[in-house]
């Protein structure tokens, strides 16, 4: 006895309806959205000025001066406290513990396909072992600097960090 014909939903249907929810999706949640629809360099371009600009408000807050390093051959960036001004204490010891957990936490690293192609310091950086270290303030302001990253395409953008200024340029370079 069949009187009512099967209920159901054909193929077709399923496939527009996923289709319809993975665009609302993309659209409503920005992490996915940079997934699907970012440009590898210029999202690393956002995320080096973002690491930059938490480390000055870090600074500014703690009031100490901070490091922040860039390894071209390891491919990442990364920030610590300036260990020549730091001051003695058990506070200031629980602090650095603490900013280590988070240092690992909010450290950069870059992708496969990008990569660091120069580094200029404004004033007298230091570099090592292919490492840049860039000082910033216990007020925030930091050694001017420019930093280039280039994706395997030959793509190249410029980041420039300005010493009084928390505007951060971005240019392309041909």
């Amino acid at each position: 006895m069949r009187e009512q014909a099967e209920r159901g939903f054909t193929l077709l249907e399923l496939v527009v309806v996923c289709a319809l929810i993975g665009i609302m999706l993309s659209f409503s949640i920005p992490s996915l959205r940079m997934t699907f629809f970012s440009d590898p360099l210029k999202s690393t371009a956002r995320n080096l000025i973002g690491l930059a600009n938490g480390v000055r408000e870090l600074a500014v807050r703690h009031q100490q001066p901070y490091l922040l390093h860039i390894s071209e051959s390891e491919k990442r960036i990364w920030y610590e406290m300036d260990d020549n001004s730091s001051k003695e204490g058990e506070a200031d010891t629980r602090r650095e513990e603490e900013e280590t957990e988070t240092r690992r936490e909010n450290e950069l690293r870059l992708p496969e396909t990008v990569s660091i192609s120069g580094i200029w310091i404004g004033e007298d950086g230091s570099s090592q072992d292919n490492q840049t270290v860039i000082w910033i303030s216990k007020q925030g302001y930091m050694q001017r600097a420019r930093v280039g990253i280039e994706d395997e395409d030959g793509n190249q953008l410029i980041v420039q960090f300005f010493p009084f200024l928390d505007s951060v340029t971005v240019t392309d370079s041909p």
